[in-house]
């Protein structure tokens, strides 16, 4: 089944709650992404005020520079965090 996101909600910091199209719904906290990945086009997502222009394109969450993560990915990273907890 294809997942895609139907509702975002930056939260505090660089967290954010997502809701897909199956009813899986959880937050995301993007801060150890943001700080560890290599990537110029990611870690300009450190200013928190681009990091604010969240928004949904294409399925998933996209922000203005181009950046965007695949709604498979944030699914799973929803799921795993669910297991943990």
């Amino acid at each position: 089944m294809p997942f895609w996101v139907i509702k975002v909600e930056l939260r505090e910091s660089y967290k954010i709650y997502i809701e897909f199209n199956d009813g899986l719904s959880g937050v995301i906290d993007f801060q150890n992404k943001l700080t560890t990945d290599h990537r110029g086009i990611i870690k300009e997502l450190i200013d928190k005020d681009k990091f604010k222009a969240i928004k949904i394109e294409r399925h998933t969450l996209c922000w203005d520079n181009g950046v965007d993560f695949a709604p498979e990915y944030l699914h799973d990273q929803i799921e795993m965090e669910k297991k943990v907890a």
